[in-house]
């Protein structure tokens, strides 16, 4: 090689590592053809290849990213870590003012280098062209929106409360930011955004909208699939299927599937894939995901145009693929669909409960390619079973079994319980020593010769444990009339919002011969004031949340009593296991310990394990001391094996 071409070569890679190391944290839209990035102190824009100087002191902030197809950049402040003293007293004042949220986000115009404000930490950006839509709270903590043309930067504010949420659900804005959707007075309204015009979206469907999962804790819908690319049609769902939606409420509304879902219990979403945006543009021929909520089957549907007729099988079994948005199946069990770069074909997972997960490659979602065979360790059987609560409701609950079940035996069980589980039944279980670092394992124990039955529990509000109460001891009472189940060794088992219910029930029965509870709760009165791990009490958990109370202990304190195990502690003769660990950030040590010191006070028969690594769930040496000594509790209070040392033992 010449020489002038060597040095040119040189010089040209040396022009290279001097750009990289002076141009850091940049940041480009390919769209609208701008970049912006730091250099040392200093904020430096790009457009058409032509760089120039935004800001000259530019300290402790943060690039974020580019707004797409606008000349626009969001930022937020960082503290400086050479400001601050550590402060010796904290002054609480319970009926102070708000104080105004801290801005610490903000805007860029690449084209002025004028900096917006956006808000707090927790203020977003909602959509961003042809209108940037920013939600945040004002000094008085009021969600509100504020409207901001990208040409003049005039704004306009908008705080209607059920607008604002509405704009913060998953499609909850329009493409064109044209309407805002939201759900008011169990209807789905249009919100004109130019005009402020409200238009009744849902009176004509004569359906019910409510999410069938979530039904006995939030009254909400079940939510927007999405829009077309021209938003003259947002895609609406009832309990079951799909409708098509004028958003001028001009044209009635249209059942895409034909009531298939309401009439044979399926409930439809349109599918999502991994490598696209849950917000994308809805178009025709569409895939839809089923699960039937009576058999648990799950599979596709397709729909081929909008004309309203019974949606296509593609298939459907016991099997599980993705069980979409449906919070009852096990953690990690669903696995979305994902659509090859290069090719039409699809790639989805599937299990049953015996046959392991296995990735399978289609073109159609009728037939499947096998690509992976990860060999099955199954131990037992799975099989859906109805019984009737107390309150004569017919609920559904998994009874898992040996493989090498006899049913001429007497087998003991155990009660596995959270909420609902029946949705899991084609879930495969791998063999582990804990699940979820708190649960017991089920294959498990059903190699170690135990039943397992997990039963659907649905709440009353503002009296949540007697729902708990009804369905369990329901179960128990099915469980008890079967030929083979050992009625008199019948143990149960939760963690968490599983541990508080049965701390309930062994305080209010005597129906089971062994409990293990683990990271549970024992006073509702005092845990409703604690504070948990991301600074914040319980109360909203109590009031809107998981608990169900729907009050405050003031409004209704008799309610927050009954449904506190510790004050019936004097009734409890069930043996039992308590596990938790000292830094658990969800339930808080302390409230456990001072059930296990009443019941200790009481005499009853108990134990408290405390684990002083792990937050809530267990890891490592610990979950493997646990699995070990709760499998040792039950096999001596069921099993009638000799008991371990530790557990002869009670201080």
């Amino acid at each position: 090689m010449p020489s002038f071409f060597r040095a040119l070569l040189l010089a040209l890679l040396l022009l290279s590592q001097l750009i990289a190391h002076s141009q850091q944290d940049l940041r480009s839209d390919t769209i609208s053809g701008w970049s912006v990035f730091t250099k040392g102190n200093e904020l430096w824009a790009q457009h058409a290849g032509v760089p120039k100087l935004l800001k000259a002191n530019w300290t402790h902030k943060r690039l974020v990213r580019m707004l797409t197809g606008l000349p626009f950049a969001y930022f937020m402040t960082e503290s400086d870590p050479s400001i601050g003293k550590k402060e010796h007293l904290k002054i609480w004042v319970a009926n102070e003012e708000q104080h105004a949220p801290s801005t610490n986000t903000f805007l860029i115009d690449l084209r002025t280098g004028v900096e917006i404000p956006v808000g707090d930490i927790q203020a977003r950006l909602l959509f961003t062209t042809p209108t940037i839509i920013i939600y945040r709270t004002t000094i008085a903590l009021t969600p509100i929106l504020v409207l901001m043309d990208v040409q003049t930067l005039k704004q306009d504010t908008l705080d209607l409360p059920a607008v604002v949420k509405g704009a913060t659900a998953t499609g909850g804005i329009s493409p064109n930011a044209q309407y805002i959707l939201f759900f008011e007075n169990k209807t789905w309204y249009s919100y004109e955004v130019l005009t402020g015009k409200r238009t009744a979206l849902s009176t004509a469907m004569h359906t019910q909208l409510h999410w069938l999962y979530r039904d006995d804790l939030f009254s909400s819908p079940r939510g927007i699939a999405g829009w077309n690319a021209s938003s003259t049609r947002v895609y609406l769902y009832d309990s079951y299927d799909l409708w098509s939606v004028d958003p001028t409420g001009k044209i009635p509304p249209k059942n895409l599937t034909n009531g298939y879902g309401a009439r044979h219990h399926i409930l439809f979403h349109v599918q999502e894939f991994q490598n696209e945006s849950p917000q994308r543009v809805i178009s025709f021929p569409l895939v839809l995901n089923a699960f039937n909520t009576d058999n648990k089957q799950n599979g596709f549907f397709l729909i081929k145009n909008e004309k309203g007729n019974d949606p296509e099988v593609l298939t459907m079994g016991d099997v599980q693929y993705d069980i979409m948005n449906n919070p009852y199946v096990p953690d990690g069990s669903n696995y979305t669909p994902r659509k090859d770069k290069n090719s039409d074909s699809f790639i989805v997972r599937r299990q049953t409960a015996t046959l392991p997960p296995n990735l399978f490659s289609t073109t159609n979602f009728k037939t499947f390619r096998q690509l992976t065979f990860t060999p099955s360790d199954s131990n037992y059987t799975a099989s859906l079973q109805q019984f009737t609560a107390l309150d004569g409701q017919v609920r559904q609950g998994i009874l898992y079994k040996p493989w090498n079940f006899d049913s001429s035996r007497k087998y003991p069980v155990i009660v596995h319980i959270y909420e609902r589980k029946s949705d899991g039944l084609n879930s495969y279980l791998p063999l582990e020593p804990l699940t979820n670092g708190c649960n017991i394992n089920i294959p498990s124990y059903t190699r170690n010769g135990y039943l397992v039955f997990t039963p659907d529990i649905y709440y009353q509000p503002g009296n949540p444990m007697q729902g708990a109460y009804d369905a369990v001891i329901g179960a128990a009472e099915y469980l008890e009339k079967l030929p083979y189940v050992d009625g008199k060794h019948m143990g149960i088992q939760g963690c968490s919002w599983g541990a508080m219910q049965l701390n309930y029930l062994v305080t209010h029965s005597d129906k089971f011969a062994a409990a293990c509870s683990a990271s549970g709760l024992g006073d509702w009165m005092t845990a409703y004031n604690s504070i948990i791990w991301n600074g914040m009490t319980k109360q909203d958990e109590f009031e809107n949340g998981q608990f169900r109370m729907k009050a405050t202990p003031w409004e209704m304190p008799e309610q927050y009593i009954h449904n506190s195990p510790i004050y019936a502690a004097n009734h409890m003769n069930t043996p039992l296991l308590l596990m938790h660990t000292t830094n658990d950030g969800t339930c808080p040590f302390n409230n456990i310990l001072s059930f296990f010191l009443g019941l200790r006070r009481l005499h009853k028969p108990a134990w408290l394990l405390q684990y002083n690594d792990g937050n809530h769930a267990l890891t490592g040496p610990s979950a493997l001391d646990f699995s070990t000594k709760m499998m040792q509790f039950f096999d001596y209070y069921l099993q009638g094996k000799q008991p371990p040392t530790w557990l002869s033992q009670q201080e």
